[in-house]
């Protein structure tokens, strides 16, 4: 019977940071379960490391509240109701931004240390306007933020067209955040992951958790389908589907979901965007291979990962209108991703009350590739008696009940 100090349920980018930082950190006997699901969200990330942009509602988020006015407009409001503002509180800001913060000293310490290269780079992420409704939009963004102004540009017509000369001569300015950046998600959940190899952590892959074991209040270990593994502790790190996992832990369930994001992607360009860009319509990035990635849709449909036309449609077009050379570029790939929603955006983070040896590293939603780093430290901290470098209290499961 093999018996770990801890096991991290769940190998995406939460799972593997958490391996990673805590092989680094501590000398925990570590194991790390997963199985690669259809719809595994890490895989279906843009990889925006777009703290200021997530947290004001762009990227992913205006795509959220466009979806949700509309919506709204159309009087389907039991629809409405099942979506949640995309304005985060406070506390996601910091979490955001500490996380962000971690990630060029992180990239040195993966080249030099274990030899991956998870492609940070400084772009910057630019919202597009089009007219004076997204300049009214991009105003009460950084009206409410006056604290990040110095990571705010203001960008009239002539300088947009000087920095991203391939967007639309229609658009009429842009807003800089100049401290969000991107990186390879796929690459990043590798380093990660070969991080963790390499700091001794074991590594089941291609292994689903059958069952948590229990005895009376305690989760000690895991049943998978060639053994059971014993442990001091349980990570559940399982995205979407974590809340299963949980309740196996702890008789109850806890409120995250698939929330279903479809991607789409060009084949190979010449370099055309110089900074990550963010519109009324998509956000749209190009990759350090010429790819450009497109997204996202925000649908609550379960655990369906299927494409459909009208949503890979209004992607490509809300694309096409900002950077009109894509008309000369082909589809490469479309695919669509499950990420874990919770009813208030946060995340999920910690230890449960009245329940011994486990912790939730969970319900990241659209920024867990952002907040992989942070999550990794937390847990870190968490495991080693430390205290944490930003009160977990509002992101505890125990805000739900």
């Amino acid at each position: 019977m093999k018996q770990y100090d801890v096991i991290i349920a769940g190998g995406g980018v939460i799972g593997a940071a958490c391996a990673y930082f805590l092989s680094r950190d501590t000398n925990l006997k570590i194991a790390l379960v997963d199985l690669k699901k259809p719809g595994n969200a890490s895989r279906a990330s843009a990889g925006g490391l777009w703290a200021i942009g997530e947290s004001v509602g762009l990227g992913c988020g205006v795509i959220f509240f466009k979806t949700l006015s509309k919506l709204q407009s159309e009087g389907d409001t039991e629809a409405a109701e099942t979506l949640r503002p995309h304005q985060l509180p406070e506390c996601f800001f910091e979490l955001a931004l500490k996380s962000n913060e971690l990630y060029p000293a992180l990239h040195e310490e993966m080249l030099t240390r274990h030899d991956v290269d998870f492609k940070f780079e400084r772009t910057g992420l630019k919202f597009i306007m089009y007219n004076r409704d997204d300049e009214i939009y991009a105003d009460s963004i950084v009206s409410g933020i006056p604290n990040l102004s110095s990571q705010i540009r203001w960008l009239d017509q002539q300088q947009l067209r000087a920095e991203e000369p391939y967007i639309t001569p229609d658009a009429i300015g842009a807003i800089d955040f100049i401290c969000d950046h991107q990186v390879n998600p796929y690459r990043l959940v590798d380093a990660y992951t070969e991080g963790a190899r390499q700091n001794g952590v074991e590594l089941f892959l291609n292994t689903e958790v059958l069952e948590v074991l229990r005895e009376g209040n305690k989760v000690i270990g895991v049943r998978t389908q060639e053994q059971s593994l014993h442990c001091d502790t349980l990570i559940n790190a399982a995205g979407a589907w974590a809340d299963d996992i949980y309740y196996q832990a702890t008789g109850k369930h806890m409120p995250v979901y698939p929330v279903k994001g479809q991607i789409v992607l060009s084949e190979r360009m010449p370099k055309v965007l110089n900074g990550c860009i963010s519109t009324s319509d998509c956000y749209i990035a190009q990759k350090d291979n010429g790819e450009i990635l497109i997204g996202s849709s925000t649908e609550e449909k379960g655990f369906d990962t299927t494409n459909s036309l009208d949503k890979i449609t209004e992607l490509s077009q809300g694309a096409m209108k900002c950077l009109p050379i894509l008309k000369e570029s082909s589809i490469k790939r479309c695919w669509a991703g499950l990420r874990p929603g919770t009813p208030d955006e946060l995340p999920i983070l910690g230890p449960v009350d009245g329940v011994e040896g486990y912790i939730n590293a969970c319900g990241h939603f659209r920024t867990g590739i952002l907040m992989s780093a942070i999550t990794g430290t937390l847990i870190t901290e968490l495991m080693t008696g430390k205290p944490t470098s930003v009160d977990l209290a509002p992101f505890c499961v125990e805000r739900f009940e």
